[in-house]
């Protein structure tokens, strides 16, 4: 399979979590191509994408939050071939959005997924199981893009005493159990598929000074695999920042939302440029984006034209 030759770039837009707001995601990276004349070759989304087709598996911040913004239940309307779909991804500058879970998904629905796959039907929004890469093939130009969802458990160490010995077996017992975490166990025995990655994509954020909260295991796995890039979401923060010890670019998104005055968040989604030599992320913002100011929650679906 060739690779990315020399001079050769790819450009994604990245976002953050969206919670089913995929009809907004669309209309802002085609609204992006329009205003700045360059062809996205795909979507990256780091996961609470709400992967939800059956309305009755929603979990309950999913439930609470769709009570006061329906777009919480966007894929309802793309899972399947409504008329919003239809507006979105045949779109003529519709890219291919790859996705990884999160910890607000339909986690049956996910895990009959064993190889990256479309869930939509006209093979544009794919999913990427945890430890499983896509190579995104343009004009033979070939980047890998790995995956590893989910969150990580309450503890992650064991602290000295018997109480927080029964702490941690306890909070790992419930990340073995429970679809919406990753345990240590997983990073011990990380697939070899995931060493030569360009692009990885994780949920939730390694720990690093900017973000003491972060997972100690995504740290290592981070220092393990060294790609070029990682990309995350999930803790509402944003980060930009280069790792010392692998050089990696680390990103961490804000989610895609409205805030109280109806007005998009900002940190919350980017152009990643990425060539053999240099890769390069830009947060999108009303300076750099000027139609910014004139998109709402109420009017972005009417924004996209042919």
């Amino acid at each position: 399979m060739a690779t990315l030759q020399k001079n050769q770039q790819l450009n994604f837009a990245v976002f953050g979590d969206i919670h089913g707001r995929i009809a907004l995601m669309y209309t802002l990276a085609i609204l992006w191509q329009q205003a700045s004349g360059i062809e996205l070759d795909g979507l990256l989304q780091v996961g609470d994408l709400a992967a939800f087709p059956d309305l009755s598996k929603l979990d309950d911040a999913t439930k609470k939050h769709a009570q006061k913004d329906t777009d919480e239940l966007g894929f309802q309307d793309f899972y399947v071939a409504t008329p919003e779909s239809k507006i979105y991804l045949e779109h003529p500058q519709a890219p291919t959005t790859y996705f990884v879970r999160g910890n607000h998904e339909d986690f049956d629905y996910l895990g009959g997924f064993t190889k990256p796959a479309a869930i939509d039907p006209w093979g544009k929004i794919l999913f990427i199981p945890d430890e499983q890469i896509v190579s995104v093939d343009k004009d033979d130009r070939v980047l890998k893009i790995g995956a590893f969802g989910g969150i990580a458990s309450r503890q992650e160490g064991a602290a000295r005493g018997k109480l927080a010995r029964d702490k941690y077996r306890k909070a790992q017992k419930i990340s073995n159990s429970e679809p919406r975490f990753f345990s240590n166990q997983t990073i011990e025995h990380i697939s070899p598929d995931l060493q030569h990655v360009d692009i990885l994509m994780t949920h939730a954020g390694p720990q690093s000074p900017d973000l003491p909260t972060g997972s100690i295991f995504l740290e290592q796995l981070i220092a393990q695999l060294q790609p070029r890039v990682h990309l995350f979401g999930h803790h509402h923060q944003v980060i930009y920042r280069q790792n010392d010890v692998t050089n990696s670019l680390s990103v961490g998104l804000e989610h895609l939302e409205f805030d109280r005055q109806g007005k998009l968040k900002q940190g919350s989604w980017g152009i990643l440029s990425i060539s053999p030599d240099l890769y390069s992320f830009a947060f999108i913002s009303p300076d750099s984006f000027p139609i910014w100011n004139k998109i709402d929650r109420h009017n972005y679906r009417s924004l996209i034209t042919q």
